[in-house]
């Protein structure tokens, strides 16, 4: 790993080309849990997603994580790489819309950098490998401001 799965300054980012309404179906996180605002890039034939989020200076978790220097919490960098991935696993895998996808394991999880609000991140799911109806396996990078901050592989489960 260490090579970022697409070059984002290749891509038009400027509109999201998910609806709100089907991005919320596809991923049911609501409030402190909702890591996505939209999903700016969906290439299901080469099988790449690029989502985002955008941090406020006053985001929830700033105050408490770290005082005076507050620090996006990695496992939220987790979190949102895995939420941006489901869109992808539920736009090829075939996989049923009504059953939820947990985050099952990861691998290889790498922190190569911090967010610091306020800022936007960028999430992105590359191709990955689905086992019959329940298991997917697929890499997840999180950017900021042009540096990858974290990458891993993520287990899907459908449950």
């Amino acid at each position: 790993m260490g090579r970022p799965l697409v070059d984002l300054t290749s891509l038009d980012l400027s509109r999201d080309v998910v609806s709100e309404q089907e991005l919320r179906q596809l991923v049911p996180h609501r409030e402190h849990f909702q890591m996505l605002d939209g999903i700016a890039h969906l290439d299901l034939e080469n099988h790449i997603v690029v989502g985002y989020k955008d941090w406020g200076a006053d985001a929830w978790w700033a105050p408490g994580h770290v005082p005076g220097k507050p620090l996006m919490p990695g496992v939220l960098m987790i979190e949102g790489a895995a939420q941006a991935t489901t869109v992808l696993i539920r736009k090829t895998a075939g996989w049923e819309i009504d059953r939820f996808i947990g985050l099952g394991g990861l691998n290889d999880v790498r922190f190569r950098g911090s967010l610091v609000p306020p800022a936007r991140i960028w999430f992105v799911g590359g191709r990955g490998q689905v086992s019959g109806r329940r298991l997917a396996r697929f890499p997840a990078q999180a950017f900021a401001n042009g540096q990858m901050l974290m990458e891993m592989e993520l287990l899907g489960v459908q449950l």
